[in-house]
């Protein structure tokens, strides 16, 4: 299931496919696409504005 998702989404996120710590967030509107994608060492106030935008 999650080899369809991350080949679908591959380009998108260019060369950051990995996910190499397991605190990395995913930002997913309300058609359950990904929007956007946070690294453990983002400023959480930048992931709070994200969030904010979709709602």
């Amino acid at each position: 299931m999650l080899n369809k998702f991350a080949k679908m989404n591959n380009k998108k996120f260019g060369d950051k496919t990995y996910i190499g710590w397991n605190f990395t967030k995913f930002l997913i509107n309300r058609d359950g696409e990904v929007v956007a994608r946070f690294e453990p060492t983002i400023d959480m106030n930048i992931v709070k504005e994200a969030v904010e935008a979709l709602l």
